[in-house]
């Protein structure tokens, strides 16, 4: 385990730990990564607020943790472990959002302080390092357009209320692969499938979706995609909504802005609900060279985010 730690007045905070194999030969190639799932409200790092002139966007800033998600995905890390004898990277960011968000670029991230910001940097070198001992342990690979990708996935944890939506919070898994609602509309001219739109470049998968027999449309929403095979494992009623856990987009729910749309899962006053595409952390850790390859020159990794609901987050262990 490595840990970035910081001691003020004699007592030493972990805020930020990369857990992992002891050796290199048990792990396994994937990183799960939990930006919001942190407790930690030290004195040492102002609060960051909502609306900060500085370092806010016009929409401002989140402040609000993401409850649970760090035991969901220590959880999931523990499951992969037990079911196939191999141990994933595990990256927690311990700080409560309120202190700093690891899910945005460095300046709204920490509000320019020094111990933020060196918290913020720790979490992403820590993935990019991660990534680097899964390239090690797994090697690369060239797809059909020449790029070169790591053997591996990172899977960017998050969780969302969605109290716009019916069931006091949307039911649906939100699989983003930066990829807004508009991108994935079925309706579109020439949105279907994805790949016609899509460059190299743009959403995740960057890699994957050039490799032989796969395409970006059959990965995001396809049979293959992770939100159909998590609805094909999930039992037909969980919790207290038939849709909980079921993957938006996936092969059963393949348009997010239809759904979003729709009248029978959203509440919302305007009529159209939230669907989260993915933030920073899938899109800079989509290539390796994270902080000087904004151009995708260098090698890949897959990314994706996944938002989970209430329905999954406040439920019972056995539940999830």
């Amino acid at each position: 385990m490595n840990s970035f730690e910081y001691t003020d007045g004699g007592v030493t905070d972990s805020l930020v730990k990369l857990l992992g194999p002891s050796d290199p030969a048990l792990a396994a190639a994937l990183v799960i990564a939990v930006p919001h799932g942190g407790s930690l409200k030290p004195d040492y790092i102002g609060d960051r607020t909502e609306n900060d002139p500085t370092y806010c966007p016009s929409g401002g800033c989140r402040i609000l943790a993401d409850s649970y998600t760090k035991p969901i995905a220590e959880t999931l890390a523990n499951k992969f472990i037990q079911n196939y004898c191999k141990v994933p990277y595990l990256i927690i960011n311990e700080l409560h959002r309120s202190k700093m968000d690891a899910n945005r670029e460095i300046g709204e991230a920490a509000f320019g302080n020094a111990i933020a910001e060196s918290a913020w940097t720790k979490f992403h070198e820590y993935i990019n390092e991660a990534q680097t001992h899964i390239q090690t342990e797994f090697d690369t690979v060239y797809n059909e357009a020449s790029i070169e990708g790591v053997r591996g996935l990172v899977f960017d944890v998050h969780g969302y209320a969605g109290t716009d939506w019916h069931n006091e919070g949307s039911d649906f898994i939100q699989w983003g692969y930066r990829l807004g609602k508009d991108s994935l509309d079925q309706n579109a001219v020439n949105n279907c499938p994805i790949d016609i739109t899509s460059s190299s470049t743009r959403g995740s998968f960057t890699h994957a979706r050039q490799m032989p027999d796969e395409s970006l449309e059959c990965l995001v929403r396809g049979p293959k995609s992770l939100g159909q095979r998590f609805n094909d494992q999930l039992p037909l009623s969980l919790a207290s909504s038939m849709t909980c856990g079921r993957g938006l987009p996936s092969l059963d729910y393949p348009d997010p802005k239809a759904v979003a749309s729709d009248p029978a899962y959203c509440a919302d006053n305007d009529g159209v609900c939230h669907y989260y595409s993915g933030g920073y952390d899938v899109e800079v850790h989509e290539r390796m060279d994270w902080y000087n390859d904004p151009s995708f020159h260098g090698s890949h990794m897959n990314t994706v985010q996944a938002e989970l609901p209430r329905c999954i987050r406040f439920a019972t262990d056995e539940t999830r």
